[in-house]
């Protein structure tokens, strides 16, 4: 969920560190809905848990606060040193997903509010072998990307948007899709930006 001037940025660590991250269209200090109802359907209650593109941290916060182990990446350094500054736990570490450094099968479950739909096409097989490679068989993604029926946003002017039929084709080889819907993204803005919700099961062998 980015504002005009964000999806033009190259350098994401010059944006956050130029800006308060309470202001950001995507800060959100209470847990995703989505991620929040699953957790409770699941009855998931441990686990080490990674918030992918972590940023102001509160959703790393709010995972921990559940009693996860958790770790709040970002490839931002001025966004890690803000989130440490706010909150002493839970672990924030800079990391780039696309050339990741956590160890193979480190994570039990993952989030990604917003960062797959920002990488190019070209990326997307980078992201998709690292997620592979650091999250645990049978590991859970709990993916949160921009819908195509948003229309409040025009091409070129914000994240990448996907069907539900995209996502499918895209994850379903390596990845047992356990759940998908149509959903809201919620941020510092006004209103709300349709999105797709999907929980993936990593099938590694």
């Amino acid at each position: 969920m980015l504002d005009d001037n964000a999806k033009e940025l190259d350098d994401w660590d010059d944006y956050y560190k130029n800006n308060d991250v309470n202001t950001m269209p995507w800060f959100l200090e209470k847990l995703d809905h989505d991620v929040s109802n699953e957790i409770d359907s699941k009855t998931l209650k441990e686990g080490r848990f990674l918030d992918l593109g972590t940023g102001p941290g509160t959703q790393a916060k709010q995972l921990s606060s559940l009693g996860f182990n958790v770790t709040g990446s970002d490839l931002s350094q001025s966004a890690i040193e803000k989130a440490k500054k706010l909150y002493s736990e839970p672990e924030f570490v800079v990391d780039d997903i696309l050339n990741s450094k956590f160890s193979d099968n480190e994570f039990d479950y993952i989030f990604d509010r917003g960062i797959f739909h920002i990488f190019d096409k070209n990326q997307l097989d980078s992201y998709l072998s690292q997620i592979k490679r650091i999250l645990k068989k049978n590991g859970l993604l709990f993916l949160k990307c921009m819908s195509i029926d948003e229309k409040n946003l025009s091409e070129g002017k914000g994240p990448n948007m996907y069907s539900q039929e995209q996502i499918k084709e895209y994850f379903q080889h390596d990845f047992a899709i356990e759940t998908m819907k149509d959903s809201l993204f919620y941020g510092n803005v006004s209103g709300s930006f349709k999105a797709i919700f999907t929980v993936l099961r990593n099938k590694k062998i």
